[in-house]
């Protein structure tokens, strides 16, 4: 009879041993892959939002600069040798290496017109790149609506060339409603709608399309910035910027270090917390294996004796106790890899407040199997050794 048949047949004689064996197994692997399995949809949504949730990525012509000073003071900041963003810079950026991580792109062109015989600052913007890419802009009214009509998506309207959009405060300072119009640069334009109030310096802009802006301020094709929204689960913000640098040597890349930086401290508390519940569930795992072998061995001190008066050496009688871990490990593994998958996809979105699902993990089948096998064998190292070293003639005696 061979070790391995000696091994099967002892888990058959065994059953609630081995049963309670698997339990513990099942119960570590699927508290690990449940929770891999959950951070790792969390760690996706959580990037998606963040990146989604306005640009991390300004690029600005470049230029260079000098301060003039009199006497200790400093008179005047000089620019010179600026370089242009043109309509040509925008398929660069999706050309990069990872160009595929490349959301939104959304170029602008900002300058100062004369509005109804005021100053005022215009931005010319791509209105659906833009309000998609800022979901945080909302319009408070907007011209034709019927009374108790609500006010649609910004990022869903289709704003006319001929019409603006203004923020509150701009609004207030023209005196002027949705419908009304406005001379901008001799040119007339309808406003369409006005911004809900911010509370930053963007309340006092105006905005209007970005083919017509360029026209009004007589730089056709131009751009004073291009903001860049990336989804980087999997590459950092740097990478993308060192990238975006290389294709546009004509532009300043600046990552918005604040985006990045809350992205990777939420991203890694997550990761921490998996990594130390897994440590602690996989620690009780290792100590009901533990605790289940040494009483078999015990409870086995008569059978083992007799394997070794008729010849097994102690290698052998280790190679039985381990065999039986990796027999059990197997089967704790595969079914704790399909309960860990169905808790993370019943219990995770509710758990984790996510509003999209776990996926169906299949990565995670040979790392279960492999972690429950690690995982037995080295809680039976000890139990196999106690086992070996048994003196035959002393456990003869339990005959």
């Amino acid at each position: 009879m061979s070790i391995f048949q000696i091994a099967f047949n002892n888990l058959k004689r065994r059953k609630i041993k081995m049963a309670f064996l698997v339990v513990g197994l099942v119960v570590g692997v699927a508290t690990v892959v449940a929770l891999f399995s959950i951070v790792q949809a969390m760690r996706l949504e959580l990037g998606d939002r963040l990146d989604e949730f306005g640009a991390n990525v300004v690029i600005t012509p470049r230029s260079e600069g000098m301060e003039l000073s009199y006497g200790g003071t400093q008179v005047s900041e000089v620019s010179f040798n600026v370089q242009l963003l043109t309509e040509e810079d925008l398929p660069k950026i999706r050309e990069i290496p990872d160009g595929d991580s490349v959301n939104i792109i959304s170029p602008k062109i900002v300058g100062a017109v004369m509005a109804d015989d005021q100053n005022a600052l215009l931005v010319g913007v791509d209105t659906k790149r833009e309000f998609t890419m800022k979901p945080w802009f909302s319009l408070r009214e907007q011209a034709g609506l019927a009374p108790g009509q609500k006010v649609r998506d910004l990022a869903l309207l289709d704003i006319p060339e001929d019409s603006l959009l203004l923020g509150s405060s701009a609004a207030r300072a023209f005196g002027v409603a949705p419908g009304d119009t406005m001379t901008v640069n001799g040119r007339e334009f309808r406003v369409f709608g006005v911004l809900n109030e911010l509370g930053t310096e963007e309340d006092g802009l105006m905005y209007g399309n970005l083919l017509v802006v360029q026209g009004l301020l007589g730089r056709p094709g131009e751009f004073s910035m291009i903001e860049v929204s990336a989804y980087c689960n999997f590459c950092p913000v740097e990478e993308i910027v060192a990238q975006l640098t290389d294709v546009l040597p004509n532009g300043r890349v600046t990552a918005l270090r604040q985006a990045a930086l809350v992205r990777e401290e939420t991203i890694d508390r997550f990761s921490s917390f998996g990594i130390a519940l897994s440590g602690v569930v996989l620690l009780i795992a290792a100590l009901v294996v533990l605790t289940t072998m040494l009483s078999s061995v015990n409870e086995r001190t008569r059978e083992i004796g007799i394997f070794r008066a008729i010849g097994f050496r102690q290698m052998h009688v280790m190679q039985i106790i381990l065999l039986e871990a990796v027999m059990v490990s197997v089967l704790g593994g595969i079914i704790g890899f399909v309960v860990g998958n169905v808790v993370a996809r019943a219990a995770g979105p509710f758990l984790a407040q996510m509003s999209v699902g776990v996926p169906w993990n299949t990565e995670m089948i040979l790392p279960s199997v492999i972690l429950a096998a690690a995982l037995s064998v080295a809680a039976s190292i000890y139990p196999a050794l106690k086992a070996a070293r048994l003196d035959p003639v002393e456990a003869l005696r339990f005959i």
